[in-house]
């Protein structure tokens, strides 16, 4: 090569190096986090393994479109504590939230039985503002930050003071806990009406007969259309499908029976996602935006290949659908099998963001994001662990669960049982293993013992002999 031409290479290269030097950092990616009250793990069309009984086209396009997670786990096997996890990335049992805020306090007190031989301790009726949410963490990053639905995370007694519209603790409410926008969040655990007038102080009502969900859905579509200036991260938790069952009439379906009411419900909300990801695209923000759909607890209508339903320690009572999309990174039409959790939340979203911020102290999830790139290297610090010190269905005990590769471990704060199931070979869990496998089961139950002590939760205590 002689000089000119050596000359001539080298303006090129410097003056491309100029140009790459000068291009824009890419912009963080948008969020949109969707949460659904009470949806079963098979209650979505969304793994074609599963026969799912009810009809979610556009849940089976958004999980054609991103990856399915088989194994994923609610925190807890009701919302509030779940929903305390999800925000801060720790167990319910690290939150002293383990219970389901009720609408008084009576209502946990009659779920005990007379002749219960232990006594439940008490579960917060907040989540304390000294916790860190993701929220607070993603505005420090410049994010903004929009809660739209289901709260429930301030307060109790909404039954007595009908006239405060849901609104007990005001100073819990998603404002204090690093939203910019509330709408819908209060004390409701479930809505007064799906059809306006909703009664609920934090979100005015619209016409008569205006449907909540697809309200919702009109509240974050009017917000992400707005120019931002930041990138966003929407919680968008739909009352649906929790009751009342109150479906829009023209989505019920006679086919479905005496289930035809839920379906409609399930159909409603599929019928929303389908909005949402057609604004995401008709204002080209698709690309740019990060889908996360999944579900507070089990379902509460059926589970089926899974044992038992909503406030279970089986897995019907916990495992719950899950999708991510993230167009140009997760491949699309693929599979998570690794088992996760709500607390996962808090570092992967800190993760995808590539957050300056640091990881709170006490979060106990990680980070999925190799997952989601497909990249190997996971590793889960400590098994998954669930702790339920409380009464909600007499087929399942009060106590707590460890999970360990395939491996599930039940242990009962009543008597003391413990009870080993095989998830690979019996999701069912019909097979009680305990008694062929009594040193794994030693094992998994010092690990499960040993989880409870760190998070320092609060253990049930011995009825006194007078009061049995």
């Amino acid at each position: 090569m002689n000089y000119q031409n050596l000359l001539f290479t080298g303006t090129i290269l410097f003056s491309v190096g100029v140009q790459s030097a000068a291009l824009p950092p890419k912009p963080k990616p948008n969020i949109l986090f969707i949460v659904v009250d009470d949806l079963g793990w098979r209650d979505a069309d969304v793994m074609n393994e599963i026969d799912c009984p009810y009809r979610t086209p556009n849940l089976k396009k958004l999980a054609a479109q991103g990856m399915v997670f088989t194994d994923a786990y609610s925190a807890a096997p009701v919302c509030s504590p779940t929903r305390a996890s999800l925000l801060t990335g720790k167990s319910p049992a690290a939150l002293r939230l383990t219970m389901h805020i009720p609408g008084n306090v009576e209502y946990a007190a009659g779920l005990v039985p007379e002749t219960a031989a232990v006594l439940p301790p008490e579960s917060s009726f907040v989540l304390p503002l000294e916790e860190i949410t993701f929220a607070e963490l993603l505005k420090a990053d410049g994010y903004s930050t929009a809660f739209f639905g289901k709260w429930h995370l301030a307060g109790s007694n909404i039954m007595r003071h009908p006239e405060l519209r849901g609104v007990i603790a005001p100073e819990f409410h998603p404002e204090h806990q690093g939203f910019d926008i509330n709408i819908g969040g209060c004390a409701y655990g479930l809505p007064p009406s799906y059809v306006a007038p909703y009664k609920n102080a934090t979100l005015p009502d619209g016409p008569d007969g205006e449907y909540l969900t697809d309200r919702l859905t009109d509240e974050v579509i009017r917000f992400i259309s707005r120019k931002q200036q930041n990138p966003f991260i929407v919680y968008l938790n739909y009352y649906a499908v929790h009751l009342p069952f109150q479906p829009k009439p023209e989505l019920i379906d006679s086919s479905y029976g005496d289930k035809a009411d839920y379906a409609a419900m399930i159909a409603g909300v599929d019928q929303n996602i389908g909005r949402l990801m057609a604004a995401l695209d008709e204002l080209s923000l698709t690309e740019n935006t990060i889908v996360i759909f999944t579900s507070d607890n089990g379902g509460l209508e059926g589970n089926s290949p899974l044992r038992g339903n909503k406030g279970d320690l089986w897995e019907g009572g916990i495992r719950v659908p899950q999708i991510i999309r993230w167009p140009g990174v997760i491949r699309a039409d693929s599979i998570c099998r690794e088992p996760v959790i709500s607390y996962d939340f808090l570092p992967t979203l800190l993760g995808i963001t590539a957050s300056k911020q640091k990881i709170p102290a006490g979060v106990e999830g990680e980070n999925l994001l190799p997952i989601l790139r497909e990249q190997t290297g996971f590793v889960r610090r400590n098994p998954l662990a669930w702790h339920f010190p409380h009464f909600r269905h007499a087929d399942g005990p009060m106590g707590a669960i460890l999970r360990d590769r395939n491996y599930k471990l039940i242990y009962s704060y009543e008597t003391g049982a413990t009870q080993l199931y095989n998830l690979a070979d019996d999701l069912s869990e019909r097979n009680d293993l305990s008694g062929e496998l009594p040193e794994k089961t030693e094992q998994l139950k010092t690990k499960l013992f040993h989880w409870l002590q760190r998070v320092n939760a609060a253990m049930p205590e011995r009825k006194p002999e007078d009061v049995k």
